[in-house]
């Protein structure tokens, strides 16, 4: 549920939230998006294979027409508010309950994001906790996933809503340069958010603490020191609660930086394959990998914002009228704002994912050579795309357009492959390009 209205709210923010979890996303990692493993493979033998079911299909095909889908269908909800006059009916309320510009804004999010919230439950409901119970890779009530859902409605709605309300008065008053305000301002509020996130946010969800395992703990503190982290923070978190699938990521920036282990992760790999996973989560660490995708991130919407400026304001002289405003200030015109963003972020998604693919590649490179842990790295993936159940090989153009993570049968291969310190050994670096 909340992963829409986040969206939304981010879109018609000024992409605030949004640059958050695009960041949050490329550490991470969806589970649907980033298991993929071989049917066959030159460089693997029989043991680095995985049994594909047609579950497995099955299930990869429904998330698949669920993320083209999904994105339809926001959109359809997005128009729906416009052309009925629910836009304009909202802000006309908010304007009464909130006299005032900016707590009419405020109010004018908070109506909006439930409104969102209703209209997509059912694909929310579906995508969300059916499929997962379907497949079996869920553990969660229907009344402790939708629990969660409210609270990530409201936290989307207080952070989020100040935020819309601050872009809103950006562009009342620099009509012809409030593209560029809103971009400026992405960064430092970025920044803020990725810091807090895991300190206040996250922890409202799910239980963080060290790693509880003090021999594993002192050997990746170890893996760490030669990594060239000091000092670094390794937790657990109880996913169990929600999810059977596996994963671990690196998030947050200064005192909030830390490298965090799913305990579904340290329940069903074993010591070596936990190391690699580590050694490429310290990767994500050591070579600043949030920082540089920050900086992508950046660059790419200083051209979705300039671009979306001018989309808006033609579509506010085309169908503001028929909608019930006549500038892109009006807090009627925020459905059309998050319209044209949420639409050009979709289709520069093969661009974001294409950069967080190499981000990843990188990562897998630094835990090999940190670890040397060639087989475990193997195993460690065949083990991520069975328990997400997920197809073992996608069609080159799902994995171009929405995966954040390379495909794994290129991981295993790479994995087994690269060994460029054994002398005589050729090296079999995979490239993106490769087949």
């Amino acid at each position: 549920m909340n992963r829409f209205v986040t969206t939304v709210l981010a879109a018609a923010g000024g992409l605030v939230l949004l640059s958050a979890l695009t960041l949050a996303a490329a550490a991470q990692g969806p589970p649907e998006a980033a298991p993929s493993t071989p049917t066959t493979s030159q460089a693997a033998s029989d043991e680095f294979q995985v049994d594909v079911t047609s579950e497995m299909r099955e299930h990869s095909r429904i998330r698949n027409i669920l993320y083209f889908a999904g994105f339809l269908y926001g959109s359809a909800v997005l128009l729906v508010i416009l052309a009925t006059g629910l836009s304009r009916r909202m802000r006309d309320l908010a304007v009464r309950w909130g006299k005032k510009p900016f707590a009419s804004t405020v109010i004018f999010v908070a109506l909006f994001s439930v409104a969102s919230a209703i209209l997509t439950f059912p694909l929310d409901w579906y995508s969300g906790f059916a499929v997962p119970h379907q497949f079996d890779l869920s553990n969660q009530t229907f009344g402790a996933w939708l629990w969660e859902g409210l609270k990530g409605l409201g936290i989307g709605i207080l952070m989020g809503a100040p935020l819309i309300a601050l872009a809103m008065v950006a562009i009342r008053e620099s009509p012809r340069r409030w593209w560029l305000m809103l971009w400026a301002g992405t960064l430092p509020i970025t920044i803020l958010l990725i810091v807090i996130m895991p300190l206040v946010v996250d922890p409202m969800f799910n239980k963080f603490e060290p790693l509880r395992d003090q021999k594993l703990r002192a050997e990746l503190l170890e893996l760490a020191s030669r990594a060239g982290i000091e000092g670094g923070r390794v937790y657990q978190v109880d996913k169990s609660k929600q999810t059977k699938t596996l994963n671990a990521y690196v998030n947050g920036i200064g005192p909030s930086k830390r490298i965090v282990m799913w305990d579904t992760l340290l329940a069903k790999l074993n010591h070596d394959e936990v190391m690699f996973v580590m050694g490429h989560e310290m990767g994500h660490y050591v070579m600043h990998h949030i920082w540089k995708l920050l900086a992508f991130t950046m660059v790419v919407l200083f051209f979705v914002f300039w671009m979306g400026k001018k989309v808006v304001d033609w579509a506010v002289v085309r169908f503001g009228p028929k909608w019930g405003f006549d500038k892109p200030s009006d807090p009627a015109a925020i459905p059309l704002l998050a319209l044209v963003l949420s639409v050009m972020l979709f289709l520069l998604s093969p661009v974001f994912n294409a950069n967080t693919r190499r981000v990843e590649h990188e990562a897998d490179i630094f835990a090999l050579e940190l670890t040397r842990l060639n087989e475990a790295g193997a195993r460690a993936f065949i083990k991520l795309a069975e328990e997400s159940k997920s197809d073992p090989e996608p069609h080159r153009l799902i994995e171009l357009w929405r995966y954040s993570h390379p495909a794994l049968h290129r991981r295993i291969a790479f994995a087994l492959g690269y060994r460029p310190w054994e002398e005589g050994k050729p090296n079999q670096a995979w490239r993106e390009g490769d087949s």
